[in-house]
């Protein structure tokens, strides 16, 4: 089914909105650390720029904890993310230059400890004839040796006739006085720069100091192709945002290919602007809605948590009707969180008054009606309901391009900068939470009729996330393919023969490997500036350089173990897989009845334990992914208990004879 549906949908994935390759041929780009969308609607000249340009914002995300301009650059240089500053300090000064790079082979050997994958000096060896300017001009446009051949302390427009491609370095802002004359000399450059009838992209390349607020930056073409639109990439494929490895791809745009990069051609996209004034707004707009989500999703949890413990110690001191149901519906409110965090960038709450709390109040009030109504209409299957939200609204999301994952609470957004498209790290553990509880259920309710139809129903829910999961275009999720495949076929074998052996997991395993490297191969086949994760990865694998890329992952994933909260989820993570594995052991009468009560229960936990261990072993955010599987699964399956424990003791105070 996985490789049925990408035969399908892979020839309409390939973005609509190719760039002739002529567009930017010869193109001069100059960045400006620091460079915001406030300084752009606070200067008369960058908003009579924008009248003129394709507009957008990039990323600046390199591969450390912040964007130093030496990682900016460096990055540009590399083609892929690269890492020199630490996460406190002041940002390193720029390297002078004189023929070479000072300190070159320093910053080569801090990509080798970091792990970065990254090979400065790549765009100027493979550039064509290329000039710098200014000290991240040398920097971007330097050999893979250190040397520069072309370069000058200063932009000079006059000096672009020897050069094919420029990169000027228009200095950082200044964060206190003198920043308004610092943007007015920006605009200066552009206007120098284009009157070389030469195509222009003004961007910010990096943090404009230590413990900044990061967001996404200024990025501006001139002049437009036709008529002013917004920037994109194919390797973030959404209108108005590119990254800083695009740059790189733009300048390498009619080079000869080299080894892969991470970023790909800038084009314009979408709708025409309609002038200077909205396109300021919508970037402004752009930035809470990127900037909100991660100081929100905290105080939500929290609020949610703190109602729910209100709610069960009413329960447990009282035993009431009105207890009992405050209690089950505030937890399967908890449930509803895992839906509302993506249905609440439907409700474009960033153009709401006080964004942060537009968007607190919105996610708690569609967390509360997702609990509410799935209690009142399903009542003691509502657990089941509010799964069959997330599953649904996650697979609607993923066949229409993911439009609500970006900008919300459970997605890391451009600042970050892990994933533009897709499903992120986040959202796969809902994903397969309600995967695997939607597909025990179906099975539970099948089962008694027919095991062979119970197990089509495991493999039709399941294959069909998993599909959307996977697919180029849609989800894009390459690791949690790997985990959420070999747990539904997992499910589907113990619905169809009741049991499992060691010959069976043995296959079910390399089923699994194998619809995963085959979608992996398929991508591959396609152009490189078409692939997605699945087909990098085999391209990097092919070309031997994939050992960095699993030992950052690597390390990432070991660094949530570096304070004590990392211990205590790696703890309750083995807990819940205990439970799983060895029920009657839990002290708990109502959890261990409940595993009981029906075929596929301990099936599906044993499903969500064998998911939870592959992608806390398989992806870099380790512990953190069962964690939040376990954070969606238990207020449900406490909810369930609740409801359950009542109907018992209503059964059992009923006198014999009466209904």
């Amino acid at each position: 089914m996985l490789l049925v549906g990408f035969a399908v949908t892979s020839a309409s994935t390939a973005p609509a909105d190719a760039q002739p390759d002529s567009l930017l041929a010869d193109v001069v780009v100059i960045g400006v650390p620091g460079l915001r969308w406030s300084d752009v609607a606070a200067s008369p000249e960058l908003t009579a720029l924008v009248d003129q340009a394709n507009a957008g914002s990039i990323s600046v995300r390199t591969a450390g904890p912040r964007t130093c301009p030496i990682d900016g650059w460096l990055t540009i240089s590399a083609g892929t993310r690269a890492r020199v500053s630490e996460s406190a300090g002041e940002c390193p000064a720029l390297p002078a230059a004189n023929g070479t790079v000072a300190n070159w082979q320093f910053y080569l050997d801090q990509q080798r400890k970091y792990h970065t994958d990254a090979e400065p000096g790549r765009l100027g060896a493979l550039g064509k004839d290329l000039c710098g300017f200014g000290p991240g001009g040398a920097v971007a446009t330097a050999g893979k040796d250190g040397s520069v051949s072309k370069w000058w302390p200063h932009f000079d427009p006059a000096m672009l006739a020897g050069c094919d491609d420029a990169v000027v370095d228009a200095g950082a802002l200044p964060t206190g006085a003198g920043r308004a004359e610092a943007v007015k000399m920006v605009s200066e450059l552009v206007t120098q720069a284009r009157e070389q009838d030469r195509w222009v992209v003004l961007a910010g390349v990096a943090e404009e100091a230590p413990g900044a607020q990061r967001e996404a930056l200024v990025a501006m073409q001139l002049p437009p192709d036709n008529a002013r639109r917004w920037l994109t990439s194919n390797s973030t494929r959404r209108p108005g945002l590119i990254q800083l490895t695009d740059l790189t791809a733009t300048l390498l745009s009619d080079s000869a290919p080299g080894a892969p990069i991470d970023g790909a051609e800038i084009h314009p996209t979408g709708p025409l602007h309609t002038d200077a004034a909205a396109v300021i707004q919508n970037r402004l707009d752009a930035k809470e809605r990127f900037e909100q989500p991660r100081h929100v999703v905290l105080p939500v949890v929290l609020t949610l948590v703190a109602v729910q413990l209100l709610a069960l110690g009413w329960y447990l001191l009282r035993h009431s009707r009105a207890s009992r149901r405050t209690a089950v519906v505030t937890l399967l409110a908890m449930g509803g969180f895992f839906s509302a965090v993506f249905l609440s960038t439907a409700t474009e709450w960033w153009r709401w008054p006080r964004p942060g709390v537009s968007l607190y109040v919105v996610t708690l009030g569609i967390s509360a009606l997702i609990g509410t109504a799935a209690y009142a209409i399903l009542r003691r299957n509502a657990a089941v309901g509010v799964a069959a939200v997330a599953y649904l609204v996650l697979l609607v999301d993923g066949v229409l391009g993911t439009p609500l994952q970006l900008g919300s609470t459970f997605t890391q957004g451009p600042v970050v900068g892990g994933r533009f498209y897709g499903f992120g790290n986040s959202t796969f553990p809902t994903l397969a939470v309600a995967t695997l509880v939607l597909a025990g259920a179906a099975g539970n309710w099948l089962v008694p009729r027919s095991r062979s139809y119970a197990a089509l129903a495991v493999l039709l829910i399941g294959g069909v996330a998993i599909i959307v999961d996977g697919m180029p275009g849609w989800g894009t999720d390459f690791g949690g393919v790997i985990a959420l495949t070999p747990a539904v076929l997992l499910l589907a074998w113990f619905t169809w023969r009741g049991r499992v052996t060691l010959r069976a997991v043995l296959g079910l395993g390399l089923t699994g490997f194998a619809a995963v490297a085959v979608l992996a191969i398929a991508d591959y086949q396609r152009p490189p500036q078409n692939r997605t994760h699945f087909g990098t990865f085999v391209a990097r694998l092919l070309d031997g350089d994939v050992t960095d890329v699993l030992i950052r992952k690597l390390e990432l994933s070991l660094g949530y173990l570096d304070n004590p909260g990392g211990w205590v989820l790696l703890v309750t993570v083995f807990a819940a897989f205990a439970a799983a594995l060895w029920p009657q052991r839990v002290p708990s009468a109502a959890y261990r009845q409940w595993v009981n009560a029906s075929p596929l229960n301990r099936p599906a936990l044993l499903a969500l334990a064998l998911c939870g261990l592959v992608a806390m072993l398989l992806n870099d955010f380790g512990v953190l992914l069962p964690a939040i599987m376990i954070g969606f699964v238990l207020p449900l399956l406490v909810a369930r208990l609740v409801d359950q424990t009542h109907d018992r003791s209503t059964h059992q105070a009923t006198p014999r004879g009466k209904p």
